[in-house]
């Protein structure tokens, strides 16, 4: 095995070597992509503000249902859902190449795809020439 086909990240979703990024069975050149962004998906400190939001919309739903007002009720509930469904939201990775062609790269986890983002970026920078003084 070269160097170039060596992991520099390696996992059961996605591979990247030197050379290219191996995700959903296809192959991308390293050299090909120009252009790379996160998309959607929260911090954990975003998880953390929400999941307190979401509690507090429990909170106004047991008071509405305690003083049997549903509109409070519904109020309390709708805030907890929306906020649950913001956490949950999954987080992509764009990966464009010099075709246009964009590449999704899906994951729940933010720091996961900032990892990954990163050692790609550190494929991108190794395969770039390099310039002398």
């Amino acid at each position: 095995m070269t160097i170039s086909e060596q992991p520099l990240f390696q996992d059961d979703l996605v591979t990247v070597t030197a050379d290219q990024v191996v995700a959903g069975g296809a192959s991308y050149p390293v050299a090909a992509i120009t252009e790379m962004r996160i998309r959607g998906g929260t911090g954990i400190e975003e998880k953390i503000f929400l999941s307190l939001i979401a509690f507090f919309g429990l909170g106004i739903a047991v008071v509405g249902l305690l003083l049997q007002d549903r509109g409070e009720l519904l109020l309390g509930l709708g805030l907890a859902a929306v906020t649950i469904w913001i956490v949950c939201q999954k987080c992509d990775l764009v990966l464009v190449t010099e075709r246009g062609k964009q590449v999704l790269l899906r994951h729940r986890d933010v720091v996961y795809v900032r990892k990954l983002r990163n050692v790609i970026d550190e494929a991108i920078e190794a395969c770039r020439p390099q310039t002398g003084s």
